[in-house]
């Protein structure tokens, strides 16, 4: 019986040490040169895994910026930015190469070509009016290789929504301005999604989101303004290019003046059914003698805005029409 005990004790024994040194923990103490040694060699198996990690997230990064700078970079070569105001922040590309299809070689040379296209890429018939037309005249650059002007089934799309209504309201012969038959079908711009206005007719508002409207006693305008625009985003963004400008507070004025254009001062008068007026003639001449010279400085030399000709706006001396001056009293 005790020897029995004794085997069973030795068995047991046996099986305990081939546990612990099969688990990792033996039986004996290590000592401290051996330990040092496995903790050193454990702490440089550990940095290696990290820097191998480190390095593998790395470089998808490395490859894809290398990636982005030679997509991005032959697309900026030869290009220049658009800065003509019907164009600039209104089409879905912002730089250009000239010269173009018309030999203009310079953006003033072009404007002078396009000002009198400018009210009819306003009107709200479609976005794709503007886009041929800036297209033509500003292709979209793309490096190295030759520049997108419109595609055909653009012109095609903005000449179904836009030719009748610029024939019957500003008599423009639509196939004389944009020949569509012309265009290629590839390699060029597509359309854009249209928008069409909510009102066909002027209807004031408010004219808190117009950002040049703001901080004036004037807080009602109508849209569609004078020239078809009633999208308040492409109004922010067109006014946006006179930020510079009134920065330079070369008048006082100039604010109330471009307010009252983009969005006409609703404004009731006893003189008048017309809900909505315009500013005067007299503010806009004062506004312009005074910072027609600092925008032709600020805005590569070119000519006063069309949209600002002071001849539109009705006279403070008419008898015949109302207008406002920013000194008079507003209600609505």
């Amino acid at each position: 019986m005790k020897l029995w005990s004794a085997n069973v004790l030795a068995t047991i024994a046996a099986i305990s040490l081939l546990l612990a040194v099969t688990s990792g923990q033996p039986k004996a103490k290590p000592n401290n040169g051996k330990k040092r040694l496995r903790e050193n060699v454990a702490r440089r198996d550990k940095n290696t895994a990290n820097s191998k990690k480190a390095n593998v997230k790395k470089a998808p990064a490395a490859a894809g910026s290398q990636l982005n700078k030679k997509a991005t970079a032959p697309a900026l070569e030869g290009c220049e930015e658009i800065f003509l105001p019907m164009c600039k922040g209104l089409v879905p590309y912002t730089h250009t190469k000239l010269p173009n299809q018309f030999n203009h070689s310079t953006q003033l040379e072009v404007y002078r070509h396009m000002e009198h296209l400018w009210a009819y890429m306003d009107h709200s018939c479609s976005r794709n009016l503007r886009l041929v037309a800036c297209s033509l005249y500003l292709p979209k650059c793309q490096g190295k290789q030759p520049p997108l002007g419109p595609c055909k089934a653009t012109c095609v799309r903005a000449k179904k929504k836009c030719a009748q209504p610029l024939k019957d309201y500003m008599a423009l012969d639509w196939d004389k301005k944009f020949d569509c038959t012309t265009l290629p079908n590839k390699r060029c711009l597509k359309a854009v999604k249209d928008e069409e206005c909510i009102d066909e007719y002027p209807t004031c508002a408010s004219n808190s989101n117009i950002k040049v409207c703001t901080g004036l006693s004037i807080s009602q305008g109508a849209l569609p303004n004078m020239f078809g625009q009633c999208k308040v985003d492409e109004i922010n963004m067109e006014t946006s290019q006179f930020e510079k400008l009134i920065a330079t507070n070369c008048h006082s004025g100039l604010k109330f003046l471009l307010c009252g254009v983009y969005s006409p001062f609703c404004v009731r008068n006893a003189a008048t059914d017309i809900p909505f007026t315009f500013p005067c003639k007299e503010i806009c001449e004062e506004v312009r003698k005074s910072c027609e010279p600092h925008y032709r400085k600020l805005y590569h030399q070119l000519p006063w805005p069309n949209k600002l000709q002071c001849h539109r706006y009705p006279s403070a001396a008419s008898s015949d029409t109302t207008c406002v001056m920013p000194t008079d009293p507003m209600t609505f």
